[in-house]
């Protein structure tokens, strides 16, 4: 799945969202304006991805507050950071068992910063604070620990190969506060944890202000992501987005943003891509500057959602709408990682309850409210995109 950033930094950068394009000539790779102003298309999800949903179990002790991990056809994993820990699920939501080794044990993580699940080999890859991997198997069991020599970026590794994770890896900034020119993508072994540097080089990175021009936090933003099964290199300092070809290990661009991003352009916006399915590009547009209001939480009004139409050739601002539940708003796809065009989007109990007393659930998912419990665990939409 694309990665959820937790941290007081983290948590302010996704409150963040994007914008789209109208009368752009389809090309071998489209070039996006992030300044301009798109027209608004309503897509019906029915009309473009099969929609279907799984309520997850909720015995009692499998309540959780955290988000999808993976998602695939052998199973479910959620990210229960509240409690440090991962659930898993079958396919169909019937809970198996539970990874909870936090402690100061040889065989135990401090803080589960991020993890990663590959079910090919039965590893679980648990990022620890403490400047390693705990490798654990699919029920848990203690196999390894990978020590790191390299400080990692929170929520920035994917599943490479059968023997290797990719991951980023942060920079340092000179005594001006200039990023230092480095290679921040490392091949990392699953057995010893030994990296090799991928030739991707990073220049330069750029900051989001948050409050006024004067209050600069540094956000360590991802720079990559993993697509139906491919890994996208979607650095927010570059203008121009690429697919890693895993075969060639080749760099192949897929889009470009224009004006190029700039020092001294804190009214503009990032491009970020979020996913990708035959018909469209899922993109956000993301102010690079926003304010912050008596509770520390972003205001943010400027950034909006975008998606490029690959076959017209044209972006626009998308208005979401799901015909099971109308009056839902701020539909936010969440794409998986191995799934092909296949997007989770969380749906809570008790906000469903509400729809379905209001009248405004129908068809599978009015039938799964009304069994539903206001503290039940959410029910997972699930978006799979035709082709």
């Amino acid at each position: 799945m694309k990665k959820i950033l937790y941290g007081t930094a983290f948590m302010l950068a996704l409150l963040a969202t994007g914008c789209g394009d109208a009368n752009q000539k389809p090309s071998a790779l489209p070039q996006i304006d992030v300044r301009t102003n798109y027209p608004e298309k309503e897509i019906c999800l029915q009309d473009v991805a099969e929609v279907s949903y799984i309520a997850l179990d909720s015995q009692d002790g499998i309540l959780f507050r955290g988000n999808v991990n993976d998602f695939s056809d052998k199973g479910i994993v959620i990210m229960d950071s509240q409690n440090n820990r991962l659930i898993f699920f079958d396919k169909q939501g019937k809970f198996q068992h539970v990874i909870q080794r936090q402690g100061q044990g040889p065989e135990e993580y401090s803080m589960m910063l991020d993890a990663l699940v590959d079910w090919d080999k039965e590893d679980v890859f648990v990022f620890d604070s403490g400047s390693r991997i705990v490798v654990y198997s699919l029920d848990g069991t203690f196999k390894r620990k990978l020590p790191l020599n390299a400080n990692l970026v929170q929520h920035d590794a994917y599943i490479w190969s059968d023997s290797q994770l990719v991951a980023c890896r942060y920079g340092n900034w000179d005594k001006d506060e200039k990023l230092v020119p480095y290679q921040p993508i490392v091949l990392l072994s699953k057995e010893d944890g030994k990296m090799d540097s991928l030739s991707y080089r990073k220049e330069h990175s750029f900051p989001t202000y948050i409050g006024a021009k004067e209050m600069n936090i540094r956000i360590h933003w991802p720079s990559l992501d993993k697509l139906n099964g491919d890994v996208y290199v979607n650095d927010l300092s570059a203008d121009t987005i690429y697919r890693w070809d895993a075969r060639t290990q080749a760099l192949q661009p897929v889009m470009t943003r224009t004006p190029s991003v700039t020092l001294d352009d804190l009214d503009g916006y990032f491009m970020d891509l979020k996913g990708v399915s035959s018909l469209y590009y899922f993109l956000h547009f993301l102010a690079r500057q926003a304010s912050m209001d008596s509770h520390f939480v972003m205001v943010d009004e400027k950034s909006r959602n975008a998606v490029y139409d690959r076959k017209e050739g044209k972006v626009y601002h998308p208005k979401f709408i799901n015909k099971d539940y109308p009056s839902m708003e701020k539909i936010h796809l969440n794409f998986c990682e191995e799934e092909n065009a296949c997007a989770i989007v969380q749906l809570e109990a008790f906000k469903l309850i509400e729809a379905l007393e209001a009248g405004e659930l129908g068809g599978e998912l009015k039938t799964i409210a009304e069994s539903l419990k206001e503290e039940d665990n959410p029910v997972l939409m699930v978006v799979k995109f035709k082709e």
